[in-house]
């Protein structure tokens, strides 16, 4: 267990049930530019999650035109996790253990992001 004012408590599991938003087009080679190391040092890829919060809500931190979204439980049935991690947003979140390809099935088709019409 990780406890660091800096980084979220990355004991707390996140449930099955939470959706998961991540922008852009989410094409396999946006996956694969995308993938990184939190400072925490959890490998994957930034989106946004968090236990009740509704897609419209995780949507506000994220700039892009587009979103894709999943859940926390679709994941984990392939092989993946979300781990909450510090970032710009309360609810950022790294998605971990999944192929670029794995990710990009999850994500697509995108939606338009539902934050675009109230700007």
């Amino acid at each position: 267990m990780v406890k660091n004012s800096r980084f979220a408590d990355y004991s707390v599991r996140v449930s099955d049930e939470a959706f998961v938003v991540r922008g852009g087009q989410n094409r396999i080679e946006d996956i694969r530019r995308g993938i990184g190391t939190h400072p925490s040092g959890i490998t994957g890829v930034s989106v946004e999650s968090a236990e009740g919060v509704t897609i419209v809500e995780l949507s506000r931190a994220i700039p892009h035109r587009q979103i894709g979204v999943t859940t926390v439980g679709e994941i984990r049935k392939i092989g993946g996790d979300v781990i909450r991690t510090s970032g710009r947003s309360l609810y950022h979140a790294t998605l971990t253990g999944l192929t670029p390809e794995q990710i990009s099935n999850l994500l697509t088709p995108t939606i338009l992001n539902p934050i675009r019409g109230e700007k």
